[in-house]
């Protein structure tokens, strides 16, 4: 009878160390959580033709403590979106990702930095408002965009 209660105290104390280790292993493989907040302003597009492209405006504030990575960004009216940056006077480059610091914010209001949404699956007319969603490393976002012109 002893020798039964060792084997089960042994299997026990086996299967607990094979559990723990597993958890252990598979927590070390998650990049660690956004530990915050990040929020989404002053998102909207402008008008455009079906075919034609239009430009996505918004500024993301990173307030967790971690670094986040914007990829792009979806919408079921456009077949692609890109960020773009303005690299000169006459020059863009298309960016695969941008960072945001943890507590800093990345504004693509200006003209520097955007993300252009191509080609549109059929015509955008201000005073609507259409669905985006923001994709990130490890989330998305979804968000409302507002179509005006850039003018306001």
């Amino acid at each position: 009878m002893p020798n039964r209660r060792f084997r089960i105290l042994i299997c026990l104390i086996i299967a607990t160390s094979t559990v723990f280790a597993a958890l252990a292993s598979a927590s070390a493989d998650e990049p660690p959580d956004y530990h915050g907040q990040v929020s989404i302003e002053d998102v909207w597009v402008t008008p455009a033709k079906e075919g034609d492209r239009s430009i996505l405006r918004l500024r993301i504030k990173n307030e967790s403590q971690g670094h986040i990575h914007l990829l792009g960004a979806t919408t079921p009216f456009a077949e692609d979106a890109q960020i773009v940056g303005r690299i000169s006077d006459h020059e863009t480059a298309r960016l695969d990702s941008i960072g945001i610091r943890p507590e800093d914010d990345l504004d693509l209001t200006t003209g520097h930095l955007w993300i252009e949404l191509a080609p549109l699956t059929r015509e955008i007319r201000r005073g609507e408002s259409i669905p985006v969603e923001l994709v990130f490393v490890r989330r998305s976002i979804r968000a409302q965009a507002h179509v005006h012109a850039a003018d306001g």
